[in-house]
């Protein structure tokens, strides 16, 4: 998914050439890009992303992490968002910050992915997230932008790259398409542009806020009266005091202008998005109005929200109560303690886990926007109405039922109740017409799904988890026709199954997981022909999947883990190959696999295929016909314990692990072609490099340089001719896993002439858990080949 970058993105495309090289050099690379609020960091690296983002197994963009780790359990929150968006996978729990840092070091190390961190101000913060190189897998990439350089070196990032204004003629190109809709300015206006220049002194923000507030002005008249005002504070002033100076210069209907002209943009999911200046810019205006916290329209300090909630004035001026107790706090207010803000709109509350009163009585009917997570109350106000909410958003909450308020609410667009663990039902929300977000991920309590759930005909993104007892209701048929996102957990579908409807033709994301599946997913999954990624996990009693899934024809991914899947359908309609043309990642991990002759249908259906998974199953041989996987990159079968011989590994394979295949006994009998093949540096491009991992193996014979020790030094004659440099170069270890290895880590590094040009790390932590190349890390003896692409290490010059 390509990132909205700028509306016009002026000087982008050249700061990105710069930093390519930078950015995609061997290895693991973090690079950090600082500079002052406005100057572009988050928009250079939306561009980066954009341009890049193609090559890497896995990616995520982090906006705004200074603001989202405030949050309550924020930095969790981001930690969960990462696991999400890299491996696609919605089910992905983290229950705390140690946690999520175990989860994501296993889970990514041996990825290649790219991973941009925005606005980052802590250490706590990288710490949590890129922890160090050792986290991700080779050729991965983390940029990060900060206002502190100091963290980046702190953190120990590779490369940290200024973040500079644009020179003079980017500023007034950039300042004429804001203020004129051209690159140059009017013929009347040139000067006057030219001092508009001056003052913003190559600031981006500055010249996109001033350039879209002098668009309206009509006259150069006028347009010089406002530059004269702009040039009344000094030059070296901060963006801030330009920034009041538009705000102070309008009518209340101007406002709105300009925030329709550049203060807010439309973001990522069509989020309203503000820059953090110009955020801190109103509310230091907004504290300046009034120093009486009942008249103010907004309440953004706690103390001066508790004197009105606990007050004896009635403060209708208050639109907005938002606040954070710095920690677990009780929350000491009456039960009716909002009559006193009868028109508040936005009502945000953080860490209060608990209240005095057992109830709340009282909201008022204007609330459009509620965030308080930890919500400490059993249910809404029994009289409260929810005709205006726009958002409801109570994680964590001890929420049990929904009230009244549900019967009359048109403008609700999203319900956030994650984690909920005392919610059980989900009443008739068919008055909600324009519900777009459901998320009940983790209310492990949740039993009743109103029937009106599966005919929201605007809803996109349905998140959902029931009790171990299973659901006692559940919408029997799904008509969802805006639906995109799909993932159910927990979910007991003996006695249910969802019959998915023609009219769902947007869904791409469906993930069910912790669930008992009888036999089969229904059939009528066939009619979710936009369908791109299916993830069944943990399914128990799933045994094979319906032939409709051929029918997908814009599946890219099929996974499969943990399930009792035993056989894949056969095809009933061979006159139509290339089915799922689309199809690059299958991966059938734990299931009960005992015959593989269905990769011959795989062949057939999809041609596109690159990564093929087959670990943990009880399969005896790779059949013959996975030669023919034509696109295929990455072959994995570790663990499967009967598996006797892999007779060919399929050419053009990059990866290939057998790691935990105690049955294996020899190699490949194309082992020489794996590391010398014609296309090795076609296959090594990229940063990529070849593997191979093999059980029961010794290191092959015609291996000319052999060491018994952790390290082998070997040299070559001062003649010797610099192009056999250009050969493939294939280190190779062996070595024995014990039932008493835990956290060990292996780790191979090629020096030449005292120059480390290339390194690698495998981390086990323990033979429970799935580790990259080496699967569980049964004990056993274990052969790790690597194919180093050719220029790592033929730029180093050679004495």
């Amino acid at each position: 998914m390509q990132l909205d970058v700028a509306k016009y993105p002026v000087g982008i495309d050249i700061q990105v050439r710069n930093l390519l090289p930078h950015v995609m050099s061997n290895g693991i690379t973090m690079v950090g890009l600082y500079g002052i609020g406005g100057m572009g960091k988050t928009t250079l690296a939306k561009a980066l992303y954009n341009k890049i983002a193609d090559d890497f197994e896995g990616c995520c963009f982090l906006p705004n992490i200074r603001e989202a780790s405030n949050q309550y359990g924020g930095l969790v929150q981001l930690q969960r968002e990462l696991l999400r968006e890299i491996l696609v996978d919605d089910s992905i729990k983290v229950s705390n910050l140690p946690r999520g840092v175990t989860i994501i070091r296993n889970r990514l190390y041996s990825k290649k992915i790219l991973l941009i961190l925005d606005d980052v101000d802590t250490r706590e913060q990288l710490q949590a997230l890129v922890g160090g190189h050792d986290w991700f897998g080779h050729g991965s990439k983390v940029i990060a932008t900060t206002r502190n350089k100091q963290l980046l070196v702190t953190h120990g990032f590779d490369k940290m790259q200024s973040v500079v204004g644009l020179d003079y003629d980017e500023a007034l190109e950039l300042f004429s398409w804001h203020c004129f809709r051209n690159s140059h300015p009017l013929n009347d206006y040139l000067e006057l542009s030219k001092r508009a220049v001056d003052y913003c002194k190559g600031l981006p923000l500055a010249l996109e806020v001033l350039g879209s507030f002098l668009h309206s002005i009509d006259d150069p008249f006028n347009f010089k009266r406002i530059l004269d005002e702009y040039e009344k504070y000094y030059l070296d002033k901060e963006i801030q005091d330009s920034l009041r100076i538009s705000y102070d210069g309008l009518e209340d209907e101007g406002i709105t202008k300009l925030m329709n002209l550049s203060l807010l943009t439309i973001g990522r999911f069509n989020r309203v998005e503000m820059h953090d200046i110009i955020q801190q810019m109103g509310r230091t205006i907004h504290l300046s109005e009034t120093s009486k916290s009942h008249k103010r329209k907004r309440l953004l300090i706690k103390d001066d929200a508790m004197n009105v909630l606990k007050g004896n004035k009635e403060a209708r001026a208050v639109k907005v109560i938002k606040f954070n107790f710095p920690k677990p706090t009780e929350l000491d207010i009456d039960s009716r303690a909002f009559e006193k803000v009868k028109n508040l709109v936005v009502l945000e509350v953080g860490n209060a886990t608990s209240s005095k009163s057992t109830t709340l009585e009282y909201l008022p009917s204007s609330l459009r926007w509620m965030n308080w997570p930890q919500f400490p109350f059993s249910s809404l106000p029994p009289t409260y109405t929810m005709e205006n909410l726009v958002e409801l958003k109570l994680p964590y909450s001890s929420i049990k039922h929904f009230g009244q308020g549900y019967m009359s609410c048109e403008r609700l667009k999203e319900i956030n109740l994650t984690d909920s663990n005392f919610l059980v039902e989900i009443p008739d929300l068919s008055t909600a017409i324009n519900l777009k977000y459901l998320d009940l991920v983790g209310c492990e309590n949740l039993v009743k799904v109103h029937e009106s759930i599966g005919s929201l005909n605007k809803l996109v993104a349905l998140h959902l988890s029931s009790s171990v007892k299973g659901f006692e209701q559940f919408p029997s048929h799904l008509k969802l026709k805006s639906l995109k996102f799909l993932s159910m957990k927990n979910c007991r579908i003996d006695e249910w199954c969802p019959q998915f409807s023609e009219e769902m033709k947007s869904i791409e994301y469906l993930s069910i997981g912790y669930s008992i599946v009888t036999h089969q997913l229904s059939p009528t999954i066939g009619y979710l022909t936009s369908l791109k990624h299916l993830t069944l996990y943990y399914c128990k009693e799933l045994t094979t999947l319906p032939s409709t899934i051929y029918r997908l024809s814009n599946l890219t991914s099929l996974i499969v883990l943990d399930s009792d899947l035993s056989t894949f359908p056969s095809l009933n309609h061979p006159s139509l190959p290339s089915s799922l043309f689309y199809l690059t990642k299958l991966r059938l991990v734990g299931c009960k696999i005992t015959n593989l002759d269905f990769l011959e249908t795989i062949v057939y259906v999809a041609p596109s295929l690159k990564e093929l998974d087959l670990s943990e199953n009880n399969f005896c041989r790779l059949p013959s016909c996975i030669i023919n996987f034509k696109s295929l990159k990455y072959l994995y079968t570790m663990d499967c314990e009967l598996l006797e011989e892999i007779s060919k590994v399929p050419e053009g394979v990059i990866c290939t692990s057998a790691a935990g295949c105690k049955s294996l006994a020899r190699f490949p009998d194309n082992l020489a072609d794996f590391i010398s093949c014609g296309n090795s540096a076609e296959c090594c491009k990229g940063g990529e490099l070849k593997q191979l991992v093999l059980m029961n193996c010794d290191i092959p014979d015609w291996y000319r340089y052999k060491s018994m020790n952790d390290s082998l030094t070997f040299f070559l004659p001062a003649d010797y001719p610099s192009w056999k440099w250009k050969a493939l170069f294939a280190p190779c270890v062996k070595f024995e896993v014990t039932n008493d290895d835990w956290f060990q880590k292996l780790e191979c590094k090629v020096f030449i002439n005292d120059i480390q040009v290339w390194s690698s790390e495998e981390v086990y932590p323990n033979q429970k858990e799935r580790s990259g190349m080496f699967g569980k890390v049964s004990p056993g003896e274990y052969m790790w080949l690597i194919v180093l692409d050719p220029h790592t290490h033929f730029r180093i010059i050679f004495r």
